[in-house]
């Protein structure tokens, strides 16, 4: 069963080690496991392009299962993933006003997603996730929300999208099972994946720290991405605290729909709040909420002297 549905799908990102190459531009490969699809394998493959993998070297691909023999597209010489924190010198950094860097990844239906112009024309909500995540408080309440999105915005105008930042597990099989549970519609609702170096170079330019904690869990940062039809960074929410009725007002005004000012103002407090506070989501929500209670205090005050100074002049 597994085996018939990783052929169902087109794409599947590998992690292998070449063990002998051949001049009709095929070689012998053996792959690591993909999660749910399929088992470790050592077989011959086509390379596409033709690559110059000599044996021993231990590479990424895209492994096309349309074809026969299936095909290794796009492979490049690459270490086995590993979380950490970002590498600016490794790739451009992601900031407002950035266009969306490219990267070849894969949905969770196996088909080929280019992440700078398949959402062209549309505004981008963009996240990171991993499926495995224990905290109820991030990962799966930043999908939960997604699905409230997913149900709030017209899918001709907006498009939803979640990255793994844990690609050896996260393959598309996984990605479909975990998309399911929270409803997510192919087409509106995209969970990536890719191979670990395409990964590795997305969260060096979205600058998204991610370090391992045991075998199947990190801790990592925990962004918002808006992204306008044009494929450029409008907003960033450094918070996996945001509340879904703001984001959807503040993704109305990206595509240029009118939207509730009140809304895009409370997003952009808790964002400042929590940047005041150095990234932490609990110490930002509760400055925002004392310097609320404190502004209302003192109205409160003012409101009160002012009734005192009437009250006494009237007396008088």
């Amino acid at each position: 069963m597994t085996l018939l549905f990783a052929a169902l799908m087109t794409l599947l990102p590998v992690h292998g080690v070449a063990m002998a190459t051949f001049p009709d531009g095929t070689a012998i490969v053996r792959t690591d496991a993909v999660t749910r699809m399929l088992p470790p394998l050592i077989r011959r493959y086509k390379v596409m392009p033709a690559t110059n993998l000599r044996a021993g070297t231990s590479f990424d691909a895209l492994l096309d299962l349309s074809t026969h023999p299936p095909t290794l597209r796009d492979a490049v010489p690459a270490r086995a993933f590993a979380p950490g924190l970002p590498d600016a010198a490794r790739a451009i950094p992601v900031d407002l006003g950035s266009a969306l860097p490219p990267a070849r990844l894969v949905d969770q239906d196996g088909r080929l997603v280019e992440l700078d112009r398949v959402f062209a024309g549309r505004t981008l909500l963009l996240s990171f996730m991993f499926t495995r995540c224990p905290d109820r408080t991030l990962c799966p309440a930043i999908s939960g929300k997604f699905a409230y999105l997913q149900g709030r915005l017209d899918p001709r105008r907006f498009a939803l999208a979640e990255i793994t930042l844990d690609p050896p597990y996260d393959s598309p099989a996984v990605l479909r099972a975990y998309g399911a549970t929270y409803g997510a519609r192919s087409g509106n609702w995209e969970l990536l994946t890719g191979t670990g170096s395409a990964i590795q170079r997305l969260i060096d330019a979205f600058r998204i720290s991610s370090m391992r904690v045991s075998a199947d869990n990190f801790l990592h940062d925990d962004k918002l991405f808006i992204v306008t039809p044009a494929g450029r960074i409008a907003t960033i929410v450094q918070t996996a605290a945001w509340d879904p009725t703001a984001v959807i007002a503040q993704a109305d005004a990206v595509a240029g729909i009118a939207s509730n000012p009140f809304e895009r103002l409370k997003l952009a407090l808790v964002a400042e709040a929590v940047a005041i506070c150095g990234g932490s989501e609990f110490a930002g929500i509760a400055l925002l909420e004392l310097t609320l209670f404190v502004f209302l205090t003192v109205l409160a005050f003012i409101g009160m002297w002012v009734v005192a100074r009437v009250l006494w002049a009237s007396r008088g």
